[in-house]
């Protein structure tokens, strides 16, 4: 029995301190303030922000497509290319009748050119090319604000969870501080009825083997405590030294709803899952986008063109107003393939949509059951740690009265002190399972 109790304290405390993630800097933290902090502080969230920074700013960078575009530059050239010197003097306004000797047309001599062109492109109908990058952008920083939202509600859990990860430890700490008061205290009785002659040594040493064993356990229990709260501060970005007392013990406070309404709440509120059917929408545009290939272009430019053999002059100007139109007849299937590609990449994000909302559900499921489970077991632990107390008080009296043994006593004290772990561990599952539960339908309100 013995051995039980302590390997079930071994467990309880090892699994606590393995969630236990987050931190805080004040001199008492309630878990309020847990979740503000992690919130503010905690750099995984900056990076997601910083994502979600990035995702809107190519929708501005998508809007820019049905915007002119002005590009400005200056070109030298020297060349003694027929063609190009010829080109060359006609753009600088400098040709005259002696260039037409045929000797000078075919071996002109070497011209320097200096050319600066100003040019106006504006985008008119490139298959819907633009309007589609658009609402693709518009889509991805939908996706991006959806999936910063779940990571805050993710470090909100971890925060709770760390917190009363906390407090369980302490709970542990303040239950193996009671088995040493109580074993203490009979260990000192048994010692005097055997300095009366009234108790065989061998009474004496199971008490003190048992206090040993009582306070290597709180020994146990304030390192954990002391780890737990190194693990609360590192989730809450701060030295995980920082002192604290959390606030509170931990508590039951009911969480009302049916599985069913739970998982129709996660259907709507978990914004993971609106971020993946952003992310199935924005599969369907870029089908659209694909088969824009098929589709005939039309740009318009204007251009304004200075040359001259000097770069600081200008002596040459001439303008040029084009609508371009072209339609792609063949391209190798380029575009066929492509559309394929996008259509199975629809397919892919439907299929992993559907299999998301089906994880959803189940994780709702398990986090409900698990909340149930722990809530049966708070009301059995709870009863059972007021019947150990009134057994062992009997026990006691009874020892007193010469009418039980040590071993009775030590019985008596090791099975209230599981009862006691047993309770504070249901607490602490409970709570942890009301807060995966909220995760799990979007809702991490604290």
């Amino acid at each position: 029995m013995k051995a039980f109790l302590h390997a079930s304290l071994l467990a309880a405390l090892l699994t606590t301190t393995q969630h236990a993630w987050a931190g805080g800097d004040v001199p008492s933290l309630g878990l309020p303030d847990c979740v503000r902090l992690a919130l503010e502080s905690n750099h995984g969230l900056k990076a997601e922000a910083s994502k979600a920074d990035a995702a809107r700013a190519g929708v501005g960078k998508a809007a820019s497509y049905f915007l002119p575009r002005l590009d400005i530059s200056e070109t030298y050239m020297r060349s003694d290319n027929p063609v190009m010197a010829f080109g060359s003097k006609l753009n600088q306004g400098m040709f005259t009748a002696s260039d037409f000797d045929v000797a000078r047309l075919n071996s002109p001599p070497a011209i320097d050119n200096f050319n600066l062109r100003v040019q106006l492109t504006q985008p008119v109908w490139n298959g819907g090319r633009e309007i589609i990058g658009y609402r693709r952008a518009k889509l991805g920083a939908e996706a991006a604000d959806k999936s910063a939202g779940r990571a805050r509600q993710q470090t909100a859990f971890q925060a709770v969870q760390a917190y009363y990860g906390v407090e369980l430890a302490g709970e542990y700490v303040e239950v193996a501080n009671k088995a040493v008061e109580t074993t203490e205290g009979h260990l000192k009785l048994a010692q005097s009825f055997h300095d009366q002659g009234m108790l065989v040594g061998s009474e004496v040493l199971q008490a003190k083997v048992r206090l040993a064993e009582v306070r290597e356990m709180l020994i146990k229990a304030r390192n954990r405590e002391a780890t737990a709260k190194a693990g609360l501060n590192m989730v809450l970005a701060r030295p995980q030294d920082t002192p604290f007392d959390a606030l509170g013990p931990l508590e039951y406070h009911e969480f009302p709803g049916t599985l069913a309404e739970f998982q129709k709440a996660a259907e709507s509120g978990r914004p993971d899952l609106a971020a993946v059917e952003a992310g199935v929408r924005n599969m369907e545009e870029g089908v659209k986008y694909a088969k824009a290939g098929y589709y005939p272009s039309l740009n318009l430019t204007g251009r304004y063109e200075l040359d001259d053999r000097d770069m600081f002059r200008g002596r040459g100007d001439s303008y040029t107003v084009m609508a371009t139109a072209s339609w792609n007849v063949f391209d190798g299937m380029h575009t066929t393939n492509g559309v394929r590609e996008a259509n199975a990449e629809l397919a892919s994000a439907g299929y992993g949509l559907k299999a998301m909302r089906e994880g959803v559900l189940f994780e709702v499921r398990q986090a409900y059951n698990d909340m149930e489970e722990a809530r049966q077991r708070i009301e059995v632990t709870s009863g059972a740690a007021g019947e150990g107390e009134e057994s062992l008080r009997i026990i006691q009296r009874r020892f007193s009265a010469g009418m039980a043994k040590t071993l009775d006593v030590l019985d008596a004290e090791t099975a209230l002190t599981r009862a006691r772990v047993n309770h504070a561990q249901a607490l602490y599952d409970y709570n942890v399972a009301v807060a995966r539960l909220k995760l799990a339908i979007g809702r991490m309100d604290y």
